[in-house]
């Protein structure tokens, strides 16, 4: 298969919203946990096509605060599926020059989850090429609230005036400060909304809705939604 080459233009950061895994399963007669497993490799030639591209962040929705409302065997499935992934995917990582991070409140994972997600970017921690930032147990507005109280608390000590909070100030307290805001925001599955992700930081983003369900994905649609952002003419609201 023939990829783009690395574009001039390519974002600096790409979020990604990975939608469709059930429905892909339910509408090929599959298991779930089948539309999930290819779901992984969806995530895997999305990384592998970022890093070719040159893009220095990807950002995937992986899990939102709201998902834990799914039925309990759901819930156990993805749990394992994290677990399972954070060790199985390490040397290819590793190999590809690729740093993990996690965006969200990973305490609530249970320990096998939690500890091989924590084992992963401590391992990731030097690599430079890419960032892959999974957002699990997220939520945008939680973001927002946990960012407000923290700057509250600022203030309560005396560590910030009143009239000195900005948007900087709000930034610093946000599970990633340092991370610029995404360029360009793909998601799957043929729903157009943001679903409570990165609420904060998608004010000026390019949106891209695709038809497909996200185990359909490939390094081909990832550089054909390059190539998409690379005709746009980017305003910022003027």
């Amino acid at each position: 298969m023939l990829h783009a080459p690395a574009l001039a233009t390519a974002p600096e950061h790409v979020a990604v919203i990975m939608d469709g895994n059930r429905r892909w399963a339910r509408e090929q007669g599959l298991p779930l946990a089948e539309g999930y497993r290819r779901g992984v490799d969806s995530l895997r030639a999305t990384v592998r096509a970022a890093a070719r591209a040159g893009v220095r962040r990807v950002t995937v929705y992986g899990f939102s605060t709201e998902n834990w409302r799914r039925e309990s065997a759901e819930v156990g499935l993805l749990m394992g599926l994290y677990a399972a992934c954070a060790q199985a995917e390490r040397p290819h990582l590793l190999r590809q020059g690729v740093r993990v991070e996690i965006v969200g409140d990973l305490d609530a994972f249970p320990f096998p989850a939690r500890a091989a997600l924590r084992e992963l970017t401590e391992a990731t921690r030097g690599n430079a090429r890419l960032t892959l930032a999974l957002a699990l147990n997220y939520s945008g507005r939680s973001e927002i609230v946990r960012a407000v109280r923290a700057v509250a608390d600022d203030v309560r000590a005396g560590r910030i005036a009143p009239d000195e909070i900005d948007e900087a100030a709000l930034r610093a307290k946000m599970y990633a400060p340092h991370a610029p805001d995404p360029d360009l925001l793909i998601r799957t599955g043929a729903e157009f909304r943001i679903s409570n992700f990165l609420l904060y930081q998608l004010a000026y983003t390019e949106l891209l809705t695709l038809p497909i369900m996200w185990p359909d994905f490939t390094e081909a649609h990832f550089d054909e939604a390059l190539a998409s952002f690379a005709e746009r003419q980017r305003r910022y609201g003027c």
